[in-house]
């Protein structure tokens, strides 16, 4: 129960700091530790998927919701951690320059 509290929360969190980065819209709302952002494109969001990929230090998947492109952030590794999670708003803060 506590792995799956922490997780829900650190999802908050990450989905959080992703909202207070400019260009960055959540398209979907934290259910329990899942949730969807994209920016004003579907391109761009292609885009930035890729090199989120790229780069190696997380991996996120895609999927379209109502017909746009969105980057999936889904928490749940059975041994990540608050910082593995708050990883993904500071790779994609860093890759967004």
């Amino acid at each position: 129960r506590a792995r799956i509290r922490n997780h829900v929360g650190w999802a908050v969190e990450a989905c959080e700091a992703l909202r207070a980065l400019p260009g960055v819209r959540i398209v979907t709302e934290p259910r329990l530790s899942l949730f969807t952002f994209a920016l004003d494109s579907d391109e761009k969001t292609e885009n930035l998927l890729n090199k989120i990929n790229d780069d190696g230090r997380i991996y996120l998947t895609q999927t379209r919701h109502k017909g746009a492109y969105v980057i999936r952030v889904q928490v749940g590794q059975f041994d990540c951690t608050r910082d593995d999670v708050m990883a993904i708003p500071a790779v994609v803060a860093e890759l967004m320059r």
